[in-house]
């Protein structure tokens, strides 16, 4: 069992990020190990449940370890302030109190919502974490970061809230779809760009080798690879106070605009693949770039994995017409803002970004006319 380590400045905030096949069927086991109180509440959504849930269920019961079910409605509406008051509501029914776990199973929207109702029931509550999607497992469940949506935007309530424990399993993706595999690519390629240029390479040389999960040792050496360059962002700037951590978001100012456009029915994985897309784009245009090919690449791997790199002709197949403009206006309410400044995370070459906040607005303009 791979075992890593991810340090907050504050002990206790400490946690382990356990990989390895098979420990859903051992998550019982490892909650009595590592000292988590009873009972447990699982939560997780209906289609994760159908596919994982039996796992879970058999592992907490052959452990001793009582537990109550709640299971949510999937898709990003359920990311809600009203779901997490709902959450509350049947916590406190249950009996849960205090010296009580919560253990999230499912993808970035499971998590993230369990894990802001983890952090504010009673204050706090101990939160094990345990992605079942390639999206979740590379970014969602790593950081500490959980949170609901508003109507004005995405993530604009939440904490920063880490788990005792991150269990990911790579078998939890063998039940994924095709497509969900792709979208969570997104983020591995996001990875590679920010802080693996050898990662970077191996995906840009073979593109339609990564569209499918591969097996086995593979499998288990991309997910480690794509953690551990957030794992290194997020121990450097845990609270996001040193401006280290905003690199993370490489393609999410646009990304989180088209998401808003789509009231949040595209997937995100597509949206941080179509901002990524136009954040290169934006670099070339300012002059950064010291490899100039690099927007071209990453549109070839992109395609390549299935994803889209045209924002308004992929909008467009879900039914939804914008502009730049209307881009634009929607990364107004965008939490990454500094005196009422956009700020926009740029490539200089694969390995190395940088978060601007000075960036005009007819270059970004620009940059969507080109990607559109």
């Amino acid at each position: 069992m791979r075992t890593l380590h991810l340090r907050f400045p504050e002990a206790d905030r400490s946690h382990p990020i356990l990989i390895d096949p098979g420990l859903l069927d051992r998550c019982g086991e490892l909650l009595r190990m590592a000292g988590l109180g009873e009972p447990v509440a699982l939560i997780s959504d209906a289609m994760v449940m159908a596919h994982q849930g039996e796992r879970v269920r058999r592992a907490l019961r052959q452990a001793g370890i009582p537990f109550v079910e709640l299971v949510l409605p999937p898709g990003e509406e359920t990311k809600t302030l009203s779901a997490a008051a709902d959450l509350y509501r049947q916590l406190v029914r249950a009996g849960l109190g205090r010296d009580g776990t919560l253990l999230a199973v499912g993808g970035g929207v499971i998590l993230d919502l369990a894990g802001f109702v983890a952090a504010t029931y009673m204050r706090g509550i101990p939160f094990v974490s345990a992605p079942t999607t390639l999206l979740a497992m590379v970014d969602a469940a790593i950081g500490g970061k959980v949170g609901v949506d508003l109507p004005e935007g995405k993530n604009l309530v939440g904490a920063f809230y880490p788990p005792r424990l991150l269990l990911i399993d790579p078998t939890a993706l063998d039940t994924l779809p095709t497509s969900e595999w792709r979208h969570g690519m997104a983020e591995v390629v996001k990875a590679a760009l920010i802080g693996d240029p050898a990662l970077w390479e191996q995906l840009r040389a073979a593109p339609a080798r990564w569209a499918q999960p591969p097996e086995g040792r593979e499998r288990l050496e991309l997910l480690e690879r794509a953690i551990a360059v957030k794992a290194r962002i997020v121990e450097r700037d845990p609270w996001e106070t040193q401006g280290e951590r905003e690199q993370l978001n490489l393609g999410h100012t646009f990304g989180h605009a088209f998401e808003r456009l789509s009231g949040y029915r595209v997937p995100h994985g597509e949206a941080v693949a179509a901002g990524m897309r136009a954040a290169a784009v934006l670099s070339a245009r300012l002059g950064l770039l010291e490899t100039p090919d690099l927007p071209h690449e990453l549109e070839k791997l992109l395609q390549g994995l299935g994803l889209p790199t045209r924002w308004q002709a992929w909008l467009s197949g879900y039914g939804i017409q914008a502009t730049p403009e209307e881009v634009i206006e929607a990364m107004g309410t965008d939490k990454k803002r500094r005196a009422g400044r956009l700020r926009f995370v740029l490539l200089h070459r694969p390995g190395l970004v940088r978060t601007y906040g000075d960036v005009p607005p007819e270059a970004v303009r620009q940059a969507l006319m080109e990607t559109a």
